[in-house]
């Protein structure tokens, strides 16, 4: 896992410019993972992605209890949360691997659960909220494989260009 770049979100404006910008960068099949603790900022990212990529906003929450939502955007996104997954066996048993094959977008919460089972090529956001500030969260972006860092490089590009309030830290 290679680290790309970091930032710190201090708005939902923010987060909701640190999803739009990843739009236009992205290729599928891709699968982002999302790693961090409770309420430090994924699934309100992952509802900021799906309205930018013209789903509703308001259809968007964790899957925690059904494991998996999938939504009709452009591409299509599969929202997985595999915080009450027992083990690997039963991960696989759901067929994630089927997921990271589809011509889609899929984004899985509490990743970092079962990095040995994710995808040869996928993204990883660590998101942690600052202790200082409840409404500051640092996110690391992590890739793994060749077209994952391609995406992520150029996601940086995006959010450096232009009069972006969303700084890349060094």
């Amino acid at each position: 896992m290679t680290r790309i770049f970091q930032t710190t979100l201090t708005s939902l404006a923010d987060c909701e410019l640190f999803a739009a910008k990843l739009v236009p960068c992205l290729q599928v099949p891709m699968t982002i993972g999302l790693s961090g603790t409770l309420g430090a900022g994924k699934t309100q990212w992952t509802r900021f992605l799906v309205h930018s990529l013209a789903g509703t906003e308001a259809e968007v929450s964790s899957p925690t209890f059904v494991l998996v939502k999938e939504y009709e955007t452009t591409p299509k996104i599969y929202h997985l949360d595999v915080y009450r997954v027992a083990d690997e066996d039963e991960l696989l048993e759901l067929g994630i691997e089927e997921f990271f094959d589809a011509p889609a977008l899929t984004i899985v919460e509490w990743a970092d659960r079962f990095l040995p089972l994710m995808p040869k090529n996928w993204i990883h956001l660590q998101w942690s909220l600052d202790a200082a500030d409840p409404n500051r969260r640092k996110v690391a972006v992590d890739a793994v494989g060749k077209r994952a860092t391609e995406i992520c490089r150029a996601w940086e590009r995006a959010l450096r260009s232009g009069q972006s309030p969303v700084a890349v830290e060094e």
